[in-house]
């Protein structure tokens, strides 16, 4: 087996490899590095090739420490087939590799996050030599996906409610449109602004515009992204950015304006979601990630309860991940790190 940094010139074979693999996402697509690098955190990219095939894929965020020092991180990854009787001898090599590595650039530690199941029957493969596992993520630590069956199927699976919604905005007139081009800056402007005027309401923190330009212009000049937009009359009322990866789509940015007093209810909303399904489906995606649901029997009051309940009622299956493993490169400072909180403080809000 033969570990390396991947170049520009391994682009279509990783993006490749990606794409065709289960326990990937959009977090390892290539175009997500410009991303990573505007958060200040780039990408550095490792394969495993066993032959002449790639057979494991790292997507590896440096987020810089005081005195030099990094901790890394490999959202939702490594990428690889555990499923296949090999993905132990690959893992193991991938996670030497990268401990190796990583010690050479003084990063204290490792945070391996695969996009596995808590129930995955394959976590046992992450018993490895200075492994730490973690309960928690760095990502959302639960989902929903969606099986994007025909018309009739996807509706047979939301609740009454929804289906009502959906069927309501299309009698409100409510009308869904698709945008691609990464050179159009007005509609992720647009986003940009619902999503702040959706997250002023809740109390979250307000994301940077440029980031979502940056994402924009990265995953739609791939040709991996779309927004679509919620329309009554003209008027703009919902609007989200969607990421088809393979055979696997994510509802990714999101953000709608409220009614005002008096003003009769359209389910913008609920036309958009339906819509995104639509397309992606059409697109060749055969799943839909929902990217983010609040944890199972938490309260009311927890921060993701509403749109929580706005994604439960789309049907499909959630599904919690498995947690993190931090492969320990310096266990004295880790220990110390650990101690202290300040690595949980560096790293919270993931992405």
């Amino acid at each position: 087996m033969f570990f390396r940094m991947a170049d520009k010139e391994d682009a279509r074979h990783w993006q490749a490899f990606v794409a065709a693999s289960a326990s990937a996402d959009f977090l390892h697509d290539w175009a997500w590095g410009e991303v990573a690098a505007f958060d200040g955190q780039p990408h550095r990219r490792y394969l495993l090739e066993d032959g002449s095939r790639i057979v494991a894929a790292a997507a590896v965020q440096v987020r810089p420490m005081a005195g030099g020092r990094s901790f890394w991180y490999v959202p939702h990854g490594p990428v690889l087939d555990y499923a296949d009787p090999r993905a132990g001898d690959w893992l193991r090599a991938m996670a030497g590799w990268l401990t190796r590595t990583a010690r050479e650039q003084r990063a204290i530690a490792v945070k391996l996050e695969p996009r596995l199941a808590a129930d995955d029957p394959h976590l046992g493969l992450f018993d490895l030599p200075n492994a730490v596992r973690l309960p928690d993520t760095l990502q959302v630590g639960q989902t929903r996906l969606v099986e994007l069956g025909s018309d009739i199927e996807l509706l047979g699976g939301f609740d009454k409610d929804t289906r009502y919604s959906v069927r309501r905005a299309i009698r409100e007139g409510v009308e869904v449109w698709v945008f691609d081009d990464p050179a159009d800056r007005r509609p992720v402007d647009d986003l940009h602004a619902l999503v702040v005027e959706t997250q002023q309401r809740a109390g979250f923190p307000l994301p940077p515009l440029e980031r979502y330009r940056v994402a924009w212009r990265a995953l739609a000049g791939a040709r991996r992204a779309s927004i679509l937009e919620a329309r009554h009359e003209g008027r703009l009322l919902a609007s989200a950015m969607v990421v088809i990866l393979g055979d696997r789509s994510y509802y990714l940015f999101s953000g709608s304006r409220r009614e005002g007093e008096g003003e009769p209810k359209r389910y913008a909303s609920y036309a958009l979601q339906w819509g995104m399904m639509q397309l992606a489906r059409q697109r060749g995606a055969h799943v839909h990630d929902l990217w983010g649901v609040s944890p199972a029997g938490a309260a009311s009051d927890h921060p993701w309860h509403g749109v929580g309940l706005f994604k439960k009622g789309f049907g499909g299956r959630e599904v919690t991940w498995a947690g993190s493993w931090d492969l320990v490169v310096d266990p004295t400072l880790y220990r110390v790190r650990a101690a202290t909180g300040a690595i949980r403080s560096l790293l919270r809000g993931g992405g």
